[in-house]
């Protein structure tokens, strides 16, 4: 089967082992208690959404309906259901090593959240291709329930570097991009400063608005602006270089300036020729800006991250917003369309459609009161 990545290259896997093994190059991170959902095109023969669960503790019910509404909202062919333990073997299914061939160990993890789904799911418009558990480097299949039909101790996934997998690690990097060790990683790369950090950058935010607010009075909102792009676009080529970091008032400056909507526009919409560094840069000022000011570049992190196909990064930048202020107006968009499965292209045609019909109407403005 053909494996389709963000930015819709393929890969081909040669057997469900390979599959299984790009999945986690294909979140942006190695699941733990996760399931996923790999949406299948039978006519072209590849993958396409993946969507990412936490596995529940409870409310199995509500769970596999929820999975079951996203699932048959992004209208694939069909899907494959793969659940992930937390990294290690799985006890009891691990041993005996070789058991005859009439001894069934019983369930796998997760056998009833699966069983649910998989009854919400029969009979509607999405075929389930197959079922699988992850865990400890090795998989196994929930399809299988006679004895001796499957290793016991399950089927050893492909080494690193070897088939499917290798290739999406070599285009991802290609990219600038790579695969995190858990989803703690990938949430640490938007995490603000803490303690008498937090508290420092507080200062400098409370400073440095006082002294764009006098700008603004003294030159007018415009020139402050133009100085804010300006300034994006000089740490920008500083960034795509691997110069020195922003200082405290540059991250100030651009991360405030994502608070006035036309700035925030033309940072969703920037034409950059290293899209990578530009998203890079985003993550430095979201990192480093306190949560009582972090909500609206954090908001362009995930914008830019989801037009760039990084959904999982866009996920954790969302979810740091919604912390921060649950009523959010572009975050809550965002995760519609998250979780709408449009894809990174539209949002991307309409963010440069959106600026486009700004420039237009204050070009038009200019021109009447110039008039």
């Amino acid at each position: 089967m053909k494996i389709r990545e963000p930015h819709n290259t393929t890969v081909t896997a040669g057997n469900p082992g390979e599959l299984l093994a790009a999945v986690p190059h294909l979140i942006g991170f190695t699941p733990q208690s996760s399931m996923v959902a790999v949406h299948v095109d039978l006519e072209q023969q590849r993958t396409g959404t993946l969507l990412r669960f936490d596995l529940p503790t409870g409310h199995y019910d509500d769970f596999a309906a929820e999975v079951a509404r996203r699932i048959e909202h992004g209208q694939p062919d069909a899907v494959l259901l793969v659940c992930y333990g937390d990294g290690g073997p799985p006890g009891a299914r691990a041993a005996p090593r070789h058991p005859p061939d009439d001894v069934y160990l019983g369930p796998l993890p997760h056998q009833e959240v699966v069983d649910r789904v998989l009854a919400v799911l029969a009979g509607g418009p999405v075929a389930v291709l197959g079922t699988a558990y992850v865990d400890g480097g090795r998989w196994w299949t929930y399809d299988c329930d006679r004895p001796g039909c499957c290793p016991a101790e399950g089927v050893p996934l492909p080494a690193p570097g070897v088939g499917a997998a290798a290739d999406l690690e070599a285009l991802m990097a290609l990219a600038g991009r790579r695969t995190l060790a858990s989803r703690r990683e990938l949430e640490d790369a938007v995490r603000g400063p803490s303690g008498a950090d937090e508290q420092a950058m507080v200062e400098v935010f409370e400073r440095v608005d006082r002294e764009l607010a006098a700008e603004a009075l003294t030159e007018g909102v415009e020139a402050v602006r133009g100085r804010t792009l300006v300034l994006a676009r000089l740490l920008l080529a500083r960034t795509a270089e691997g110069g020195p970091a922003p200082t405290d008032d540059d991250v100030a400056r651009l991360s405030l300036g994502a608070a006035d909507l036309l700035v925030r526009d033309r940072f969703l919409a920037f034409e950059v020729a290293d899209p990578v560094a530009w998203l890079g840069l985003l993550t430095t000022l979201a990192r480093r800006a306190p949560d009582s000011r972090a909500a609206p570049i954090c908001s362009v992190v995930a914008w830019v991250a989801y037009q760039q196909g990084d959904g999982a990064l866009a996920n954790v930048a969302l979810d740091r917003v919604q912390f921060i202020d649950p009523q959010h107006t572009m975050a809550q968009l965002l995760r519609d369309c998250l979780e709408g499965q449009v894809s990174p292209g539209h949002i991307a045609a309409l963010t440069r459609e959106a600026v486009e019909v700004a420039d237009r109407a204050r070009r038009e403005v200019s021109g009447a009161g110039a008039a």
